[in-house]
């Protein structure tokens, strides 16, 4: 299988199957060419989106109204396949709600036997599959999935035994390196799908032919795309793995906190208090990257969609989430207080998508020892700047003792 994939990949991937640069390189890449779809969406929004959690567009507001039973003269196996090319859509077209008919069609080929749907994104078939179930094809930009092969964060042996196929697509589109995925039916199209490097596949190649010429204004059938995009409705948008970064423990790498040139100009506002605030929350961060990193583990930010500080798994998969305070003379209980609030929230909000996590609060220091006993009454780990050589002792010891 791996021989008929272009040699493509995204740059400098390792344990990751994509990184900060790939965003960027993205939307280079997009802003090269002249489009109107940069009207409503910028290059660089569209880029981070490629990579972003799994999420599909809103149901609310819908492109086109529609009256009437969109599962009227269905049955079982064809609202599901309307309710699969509706999530589609909605999960890998850009600004799905308001590029329909401009930029992408939904077309249903009931003169076809069996009768066919089918996706088109600028010239280019995206999705197809049966009323009646069957076979389901997609297309895809081969550098996620490549890059993610690379890496092992896709089971290709998982694939084959499900009876997925992936081979070079050879459609001449605006020279994109493609592949031709097929599925045997709905329901290994669905777990396809519940894959980010897919997902972000198929985004990316959405976006490129997007941006490109389109002429099919005529054959847009708006009740097709509005009776689809309800349909979609059966399938949950928590139906993609919550973990975008491919299972490593993180959604994206670190890469630090900036700060902008102009800043308020109040005078209670102190601006190099806030510099150093900032400073000293990267240092922090950038630590206890550099401590685990010394035990293999690798650290990023952000875990299923919810912007948590760092996040990583340990050696034998342990989640974890740090939220990181920088502490200075006169904010010590301010921030521990803060910090505390929100590891707490950020905890509760992976629970409820069913990521369980161990979560710490890592602060500058911390002089009031009780603070720890109350860190711990919460189930949360606390660490200080202070005593980094006990930090990783603290981490292992806290798996099973401190709830995730």
């Amino acid at each position: 299988m791996r021989g008929d994939v272009p040699d493509v990949s995204l740059s400098r991937a390792r344990k990751l199957w994509w990184n900060a640069d790939d965003v960027e390189d993205v939307a280079e890449m997009l802003a090269s060419r002249r489009s109107r779809l940069w009207q409503l969406v910028t290059p660089a929004d569209l880029a981070a989106w490629v990579f972003a959690g799994p999420a599909p567009s809103p149901l609310d507001p819908p492109p086109v109204g529609f009256d009437g039973d969109w599962a009227s003269g269905l049955d079982e196996t064809g609202r599901q396949a309307w309710a699969l090319a509706g999530w589609v859509a909605r999960m890998v077209v850009p600004d799905a709600a308001n590029t329909a008919g401009k930029y992408w069609i939904l077309s249903h080929l009931d003169d076809a036997r069996p009768a066919k749907l089918r996706l088109t994104v600028g010239v280019l078939e995206i999705l197809g599959l049966y009323d009646t179930g069957g076979e389901v094809w997609l297309r895809s930009h081969a550098a996620p999935i490549v890059s993610a092969m690379d890496v092992g964060a896709v089971d290709l042996h998982e694939w084959e035994r499900r009876g997925i196929e992936m081979r070079e697509d050879g459609t001449k589109t605006l020279a994109e390196e493609k592949v031709f995925l097929s599925c045997p039916d709905l329901e290994t199209a669905r777990w396809l799908l519940r894959h980010p490097p897919v997902i972000a596949g198929l985004r990316l190649l959405c976006c490129w032919v997007a941006a490109g010429p389109y002429s099919f204004e005529g054959r847009y059938r708006p009740e097709v795309v509005a009776r689809a995009w309800w349909a979609s409705e059966l399938l949950p948008g928590d139906d993609v793995d919550p973990l975008p970064g491919g299972g490593v423990g993180f959604d994206r790498p670190y890469t630090g906190a900036t700060v902008t040139a102009d800043l308020p100009a109040q005078r209670s506002f102190d601006v190099d208090a806030y510099r150093a605030g900032v400073d000293e929350h990267d240092r922090l961060c950038r630590s206890l990257i550099a401590h685990l990193a010394g035990s293999g583990i690798a650290v990023g930010s952000g875990l299923a969609g919810v912007n948590v500080d760092l996040a990583w798994r340990d050696v034998d998969g342990h989640q974890f989430i740090a939220e990181v305070k920088s502490v200075a003379v006169g904010n010590e209980v301010e921030q521990l207080r803060l910090g505390l609030g929100q590891v707490l929230e950020y905890r509760h909000r992976l629970a409820a998508r069913g990521v369980a996590a161990t979560a710490v609060l890592l602060v500058s220091r911390c002089t009031d020892p009780v603070w720890r006993a109350i860190c711990a009454g919460s189930g949360v780990l606390l660490l200080a700047g202070d005593d980094q050589p006990t930090w990783l002792a603290k981490l292992e010891a806290a798996v099973g003792t401190v709830n995730g």
